[in-house]
This record gives C-alpha cells, sequence and structure tokens, in this order.
C-alpha cells in the first residue's frame, strides 16, 4: 500500500510541471508531514505494535489515501478549468490583437485619407494664392508701366518746356541784340544828322559869303543904266554841288546799313525755327514793305509748320509784291 501511495505522489509530481499548474505548498507539505508520520508509525509499528494496531493504521492509511484522491481529483477538474480559462484568454488575446489591429488600420487608413484631404486642400490653398500673387504682381506691373509711361510723357514735357524756355531765351537775347543794333543805327543815324547839321550851317555861312562876294562883284561891274532891269537869277554855286555831294554820300551810307540790317534779319529769319521765325515776321514785314495779306500769309504759313493738325494756306486774290511791283494772280 505504502508503494502504491508513493507512486501516486511521484506520478502527480511528474504531471504537475507537464501540465503547467503548480501544486499549492500547504498540500505538498501536508502530504509530506502525513507521509512522514505514517512513516514513523510504521517504524514504531514495526518494532512494538500488534495486528490490531497495524488494521487501525491501514484504515487511517486508507482514509487518507482516500482524502489525497479526492483532492488529486480536485486539482485534476481545476487545472481542466484553468486550461480552459486560458484557451478562452488566448482566444479573447487572438480577437483583441485582431480587433486592436484592424482599429490601427482603420486609423492609419483614416490619417492617410485626412493627410490627402489636408494636402489637397494646402494645394487648392497655395493656388489661389498663387493666383491673388500673380494677380497683385500684373496689376503692380500694369501700375508701374502707367507710372512709367506717365514719367516718360513728364519728361518729354519738361523737355519740351526747356526747349521752349531756351527758344523763349535766345529769342529774348535775339531780340535784345536787334534793339541794340537798332539802338545803334539811331545813334549813328543821330551822329550823322548832327553832322550833316553842321555841315549844312557851315555850307549855309559859306552860301551866304559867296552871295554878298557876288553882289559886290556885280555892283563893280554894273555900268549906270538907264532903265531899271530886273535882278538875274544867280547861277548855282559850286557850293551848292558840294553840298548835293555830301548829301548824296550819306543817304548812300543810310542805304547801305539798311542793307545789311535786312540781310541780317533775312538770314535769321531763313536759318531759326519756326517759333524764332514767327516772332521775327513783323520786322521783316516791315523791313520788306509787306502788305497786312502778304503778312497773314506768313504767319498762317508758319503756324501751319508748327501744328499737327490743319491744312496747308492757300493765298487767295492778287498779292502785289512791294519789290517788284508787279501783281501775281494765286489760283
Amino acid at each position: 500500500m505504502f508503494a502504491k501511495l508513493k507512486k501516486k505522489i511521484a506520478e502527480e509530481a511528474a504531471t504537475a510541471p507537464r501540465s503547467g499548474v503548480r501544486i499549492p505548498r500547504t498540500i505538498s507539505k501536508e502530504s509530506i508531514t502525513s507521509v512522514g508520520a505514517d512513516s514513523g508509525d510504521d517504524f514504531a509499528s514495526d518494532g512494538s505494535s500488534s495486528r490490531d494496531d497495524l488494521s487501525a493504521q491501514l484504515l487511517r492509511r486508507n482514509h487518507q489515501i482516500r482524502k489525497l484522491e479526492a483532492k488529486l481529483s480536485d486539482y485534476a477538474e481545476q487545472l481542466r478549468i484553468m486550461q480552459k480559462t486560458k484557451e478562452k484568454l488566448e482566444i479573447a488575446l487572438e480577437r483583441h490583437q485582431d480587433s486592436s489591429i484592424k482599429k490601427l488600420q482603420e486609423q492609419s487608413e483614416s490619417h492617410q485619407a485626412n493627410r490627402t484631404k489636408m494636402a489637397e486642400g494646402m494645394a487648392v490653398a497655395l493656388e489661389k494664392k498663387d493666383q491673388e500673387w500673380m494677380e497683385k504682381l500684373a496689376a503692380l506691373e500694369r501700375e508701374k508701366s502707367a507710372l512709367s509711361a506717365q514719367l516718360e510723357e513728364m519728361m518729354k514735357q519738361s523737355l519740351t518746356l526747356f526747349q521752349k524756355r531756351d527758344d523763349l531765351d535766345e529769342l529774348d537775347g535775339f531780340q535784345q541784340q536787334e534793339l541794340a543794333k537798332v539802338k545803334h543805327m539811331l545813334l549813328r543815324k543821330e551822329e550823322l544828322l548832327g553832322q550833316q547839321e553842321q555841315e549844312l550851317q557851315q555850307k549855309e555861312v559859306e552860301v551866304e559869303g559867296a552871295k554878298q562876294g557876288l553882289s559886290e562883284v556885280r555892283g563893280q561891274e554894273k555900268p549906270e543904266p538907264v532903265c531899271p532891269e530886273p535882278p538875274s537869277t544867280p547861277a548855282p554855286s559850286p557850293p551848292t554841288s558840294r553840298t548835293t555831294v555830301t548829301n548824296t554820300s550819306d543817304l548812300n551810307d543810310s542805304r547801305e546799313i539798311n542793307f545789311e540790317y535786312l540781310k541780317h534779319v533775312v538770314l535769321k529769319f531763313m536759318s531759326s525755327r519756326d517759333a524764332e521765325a514767327y516772332q521775327l515776321i513783323r520786322a521783316v514785314s516791315v523791313l520788306l514793305s509787306f502788305t497786312r495779306e502778304e503778312e497773314e500769309m506768313l504767319k498762317q504759313t508758319l503756324e501751319y509748320k508748327m501744328s499737327w493738325f490743319g491744312s496747308k494756306p492757300s493765298p487767295k486774290g492778287i498779292i502785289r509784291p512791294s519789290i517788284s511791283g508787279a501783281s501775281t494772280h494765286w489760283s
């Protein structure tokens, strides 16, 4: 019997680590103490007990063996329950892993979808921003071109204003030069007139002296007349002819001065710009003795040359040139 008990204990000890279920320490200790006690009793009974004691001990041992068998059956049942719970836990773990993997996949897919949506939204927003910036840049370019055109126009206007101012300054200088020339000519004329007046006074004095000498000579050569005769007109004396020659030379000098001035004015009129020539119309018309129609025709011609629009004026009627005196018909 003890051999069977030891064999069962050895089988339980061998099957316990294989199944993975640990036997509580209390049970193992009780079994060990009970086995030790039984072995001590056996040794004691071997020495001094009788057959009755052995039967009682055997009954007690059988009772203990039944208890141990009941405990072993309980342990086996617990082991089966734990095995089932283990299988259930493994199945639940697998299900949980599958669900967690599915959730992770769904979350990753949703994250990817959100990321693509955000990328598309950012691309659309960037395109809109690019379009807005391109429109702003185009507007700035248009403003820049308009401002550059205005600047060029202002520069042209400033250049034209500077040119007009230079022309006006040049015209003022030319007018002042012409006025100075006219003043110089007038002063020279006054000097010539003063000299001519002095010469005339001297000639008059000489003529008076010559007349007195001639009258005295005639009074000495004249015989006593029977009847009075009218006095004869004196012949022109040489001083008078000399005086005429002096006046003719002065007239030639004045004509030469007028011709030089006329030549200068005509050359300036032909070589100057339209604006300066327009200012010289009056001087040319006075020097060349233009009529009012000729002067008006010259003004209209210069205005047509200076303007961008309009038609070329055509002379109407009969214009008589003051130089040749011949009439010219304009169709």
